[in-house]
C-alpha cells in the first residue's frame, strides 16, 4: 500500500485512466482531463494564469482542489514540487520530482516524498521511453511496478491521439499521486521539446549567420580582387599615359631640334646669300688704285702751269 495524497484514493483493484491534454486557450486554462473507463471525468487540471512558476491545480469532479504542483525556479535538474490543496508552502509539500542525474534511459525521473528531507535515495523512479509513450513507475526497490504509462486506451468517449495517454495503476497505490506524477512527466517532456526546438533554431540561425559571414567574406575577397584589378588597370593606364606623355615630349623636343636645325640652316643660307650680295656689290663698284691720286695731282699741276706758258 502506498499513500501520498490521501487514503481515499486507494483501490483494491487495478484502475485505468485516460489523460487527455487540451489547449489552454481553447479550454480557458483547463489543460488536462482525467477520464475513467466509463468515460466519466474524474479530475481536471487547470493552469493558474499570470504565474511565474507554471503553477497547476488538480481538481476533482466537484471542482474541489486536491493538490497544486509547480516548477521550481533556478533548478538545475528541472525540479517540480507538489503540495496539498492550493497551498505552496513547504509544510504542505507532498513530493518533488526531478530529472535523474545519472540517467541511463531516455526518460528517467527521481521522486522524493515530502518526508525524505535528505534525498540521499529516491522513493520512486520513473523509467521508460517517452517517444513510444512507454514508461513505468517503480517503488523504491526499483523492481516493484506501481503504475504504467502507455498509448493503449479502451475508454469510452476518448479520442486517441498524440495528446492522449493511458495509465494503469496497480492495486493499493494512491492514484491521484500517480496522475499528478504523469502530468508532471508530460510537462517536463514538453519543456524538453521546446528547449530542443529552440536549440535547433539557434543552431540553424548560427549556421545561417556563419554561411552569411562566409558569403560576406567571399564577397569582400571578390571586391578586393576587383579593386586590385582596377588599381592595376589604373596603374597600367597611368604608366601608358605617362609613356605617351614622354613620347609626346620626346617628339616635341625632336621637333624643336629639327625646327632649330632648319632655322640654323636658313640663317646660314641667309648669311651666305648676304655675303654673295656684298661680294657682287664690291665687284660692281670701280676700283681705285694708288695711281689715281697721282693722276689728279698731275692734272692739277698742268692746269696751274698753263697760264704761265701763255
Amino acid at each position: 500500500m502506498m499513500v501520498v495524497v490521501d487514503a481515499q484514493f486507494l483501490e483494491p483493484y487495478t484502475v485505468d485512466f485516460a489523460v487527455q491534454r487540451k489547449s489552454a486557450v481553447a479550454n480557458l486554462g483547463e489543460n488536462f482531463k482525467i477520464i475513467d473507463v466509463n468515460g466519466n471525468m474524474m479530475f481536471k487540471i487547470k493552469d493558474t494564469l499570470f504565474s511565474f512558476h507554471d503553477r497547476h491545480i488538480l481538481y476533482d469532479a466537484n471542482d474541489k482542489p486536491v493538490l497544486t504542483f509547480k516548477k521550481k525556479l533556478r533548478s538545475i535538474h528541472g525540479r517540480w514540487q507538489a503540495y496539498k490543496g492550493e497551498s505552496t508552502t513547504h509544510k504542505d509539500l507532498l513530493f518533488s520530482v526531478k530529472k535523474s542525474s545519472t540517467a541511463n534511459y531516455d526518460t528517467e525521473l527521481d521522486v522524493f516524498l515530502g518526508e525524505n528531507k535528505k534525498e540521499t535515495e529516491c522513493d520512486c523512479k520513473v523509467i521508460g521511453n517517452w517517444d513510444t509513450k512507454s514508461c513505468t513507475i517503480y517503488a523504491q526497490d526499483g523492481s516493484t511496478a506501481l503504475a504504467e504509462v502507455h498509448d493503449k486506451q479502451n475508454i469510452a468517449n476518448v479520442v486517441q491521439g498524440k495528446d492522449t495517454f493511458g495509465i494503469t495503476i496497480y492495486p493499493e497505490v494512491d492514484y491521484v499521486f500517480i496522475v499528478a506524477l504523469v502530468v508532471i512527466l508530460i510537462e517536463i517532456k514538453s519543456y524538453d521539446g521546446i528547449r530542443k526546438k529552440n536549440k535547433r533554431k539557434k543552431k540553424k540561425e548560427k549556421k545561417s549567420s556563419d554561411s552569411s559571414d562566409e558569403d560576406n567574406k567571399k564577397d569582400n575577397v571578390r571586391i578586393g580582387e576587383e579593386r586590385n584589378k582596377s588599381n592595376v588597370t589604373k596603374e597600367l593606364e597611368v604608366d601608358s599615359s605617362e609613356e605617351e606623355d614622354r613620347e609626346e615630349e620626346y617628339g616635341e623636343e625632336n621637333d624643336d631640334e629639327e625646327e632649330e636645325g632648319e632655322e640654323e640652316e636658313e640663317n646660314d643660307e641667309h648669311d651666305d646669300y648676304n655675303e654673295d650680295n656684298n661680294n657682287e656689290s664690291y665687284e660692281g663698284e670701280p676700283i681705285f688704285d694708288e695711281y689715281d691720286d697721282d693722276d689728279e695731282d698731275e692734272s692739277s699741276s698742268s692746269e696751274d702751269e698753263s697760264p704761265k706758258n701763255k
